[in-house]
């Protein structure tokens, strides 16, 4: 037994183990209701509370072509996938181009903007916090917070 999995284990061992209101969440993403976010931006909440997590929120947004979201920030790590479509992602003033293949990561309290090119496009955001617009965890420096249920 090599030193490392020994140690492994006991930290293992004193892990405390999560209990979950269900033994494995599987959740059916086409079941889910749309959320009319803001003009031209629906979303379903793939992950968070009411789907069972205990600490990521996933939120997957259809976005029009020509819409922008307005500059904001959060207390935490912002990762942007995006699967169709192609979009534009501003930090601290430096425009970033996102499409399907790119992951964007948006550090903790950096104040960014986004929004869709020419096309609609598809976007997977995570977090690692359940309701990440819930009072006290985003801040618009711009505009107004989306609708989220």
């Amino acid at each position: 037994e090599s030193p490392a999995v020994s140690t492994l284990e006991r930290c293992l061992a004193r892990a405390p183990r999560r209990r979950y209101r269900f033994a494995m969440p599987v959740v059916d993403d086409d079941a889910l209701p749309p959320i009319t976010m803001r003009p031209g931006v629906a979303g379903r909440w793939l992950s968070g509370h009411d789907q069972g997590a205990a600490a990521v929120s996933v939120l997957r947004n259809w976005v029009e072509s020509g819409v922008s979201i307005p500059k904001h920030l959060h207390d935490y790590e912002e990762i942007v996938l995006i699967e169709q479509g192609e979009l534009w992602v501003e930090m601290d003033g430096v425009r970033h181009r996102g499409k399907p293949g790119r992951t964007i990561i948006i550090p903790p309290r950096t104040a960014h903007a986004w929004g869709t090119l020419k096309e609609k496009a598809q976007v997977l955001f995570i977090w690692p916090t359940l309701d990440p617009f819930a009072a006290g965890k985003s801040t618009y420096l711009e505009g107004k917070p989306p609708t989220v249920a």
